[in-house]
């Protein structure tokens, strides 16, 4: 009877030990999945970045050429204002210093006063 015994407890063991196994492959089965679906997430999320560090290069070129053409832009309002104001102080010398119906004026300062 006592190697009835044994033997039963032996199956019972081995039995044990195939269930254990079989568990323990099914989780390491279930682990690489995840880690396989973590690893495309992975890769998906570093296209992600990728493009947007692209998106954000493109937009600080776009950035710099819009400061550069606003500094241009700057530059000639500037040019023109200063033109401008000497148009005026032309005009503004010659009526005080010169009879006003016997000189001519340049031709800058009447374009300026035809605008």
């Amino acid at each position: 009877m006592p190697t009835r015994f044994v033997e039963t407890v032996k199956n019972y063991l081995i039995g044990a030990l195939v269930l254990i196994v079989l568990g323990l492959w099914i989780w390491s089965r279930y682990q690489h999945s995840n880690i396989i679906d973590l690893r495309a997430e992975n890769q998906t999320q570093a296209q992600t970045i990728k493009q947007q560090e692209e998106a954000n290069q493109a937009l600080n070129v776009a950035l710099q050429q819009e400061r550069e053409a606003v500094i241009e832009q700057q530059q000639r309002n500037e040019e023109i204002e200063r033109v401008a104001l000497e148009n005026v102080e032309s005009v503004k010398t010659i009526i005080k210093t010169q009879p006003c119906y016997r000189t001519k004026l340049p031709q800058s300062a009447l374009e300026r006063l035809y605008k």
